[in-house]
């Protein structure tokens, strides 16, 4: 009996054969060709231009939990460490102090409290969404007490310049972002450092009996998120040229969305730079060209809830039979 060309494993169509990065590839493509296609104002270089300021906030805050999260780390304070680190830096530049000592004051203050939440969850082995939401809670009424929940306006000709500055037509901030993406991945990729995250994500037991120091490491990537919020913390008083209490309110579910998206595991172990990368292009592609389309803010939140329930989705399908790749 000859065998019929046509059988199902010629046309079977196995999903299960693409990696995370080029579906993730994928769906930012179709995503960036349907915004195109419905308004030729989404090209426009102003609208790219202002969806690459956008997306570096966003950006540096998802590339920077990216480690946390592969080792099994959590926090969720960062929007709120933001904020009060927004408030203190307008608040000591108002008062007369100097620029670059506000910044310098700002960026140690956001840094310790990385450090404290790191201390604190490990040293006490408390729950770190727990901890990091109480956390939240704590720095964003400080911020809303110390500016009586007042806008402060900052007013700074070189932080002005850093935002909306461009070298060969790319906004200087973009600049800022890079080595975010070029440190944290040589890290994972090419060091000693980068393979215990990932042991210590997918086993800490195995770590600790391997000699890796287990409590220091993940203290460290805390205090990294720490310090990532004090630098997005200066970039947002760069471009709205204010500090206040509600800066950061509304970007953790963004920046959860964006690293989940690109494949990250609550249970610690799996994920990378690349594929958090690739999930905050979809989520800002997403919302900006929303936004293009005038599309209300209700929405857009509710487009983005779905695109991650389905990317997830799709992820459940590929881990059912088969184990996720780095």
């Amino acid at each position: 009996m000859k065998k019929k060309f046509f059988s199902n494993s010629n046309i079977k169509f196995n999903f299960k054969n693409f990696s995370i990065p080029v579906i993730l590839s994928i769906i930012f493509i179709l995503i960036f060709l349907f915004f195109t296609f419905l308004n030729k104002n989404f090209l426009d270089f102003n609208n790219i231009s202002s969806m690459a300021k956008n997306l570096i906030i966003t950006g540096i805050l998802a590339i920077s939990l990216t480690p946390l999260i592969i080792s099994g780390g959590f926090d969720i304070s960062f929007g709120a460490n933001l904020a009060l680190t927004s408030v203190v830096i307008t608040l000591l530049y108002s008062s007369g102090v100097n620029v670059w000592a506000a910044l310098g004051a700002g960026i140690f203050l956001s840094t310790i409290i990385g450090f404290l939440n790191g201390i604190l969850i490990e040293s006490f082995q408390l729950i770190a969404i727990i901890l990091t939401l109480g956390m939240m809670s704590i720095l964003r009424s400080i911020a809303s007490v110390l500016s009586h929940s007042n806008t402060i306006l900052m007013l700074s000709d070189g932080l002005f310049n850093m935002a909306m500055g461009s070298l060969f037509g790319i906004p200087l901030l973009v600049f800022i972002f890079i080595p975010f993406i070029l440190i944290n991945w040589f890290i994972l990729n090419f060091t000693k450092a980068g393979r215990a995250i990932y042991i210590i994500g997918a086993n800490p037991n195995f770590a600790r009996l391997s000699g890796i120091k287990v409590k220091k490491i993940r203290i460290l990537l805390y205090t990294f998120v720490g310090f990532s919020a004090g630098v997005s913390a200066i970039l947002m008083i760069s471009l709205t040229g204010v500090g206040s209490p509600f800066h950061g309110d509304n970007i953790p579910l963004p920046i959860l969305s964006a690293v989940f998206v690109g494949g990250l595991s609550m249970a610690g172990g799996k994920g990378n730079i690349s594929g958090t990368l690739l999930g905050i292009l979809i989520m800002q592609t997403l919302f900006n060209g929303l936004s293009v389309l005038n599309v209300q803010s209700f929405f857009i939140q509710i487009l983005q809830g779905v695109t991650l329930i389905l990317i997830v989705a799709i992820y459940g399908l590929l881990n059912k039979n088969r184990t996720f790749t780095n």
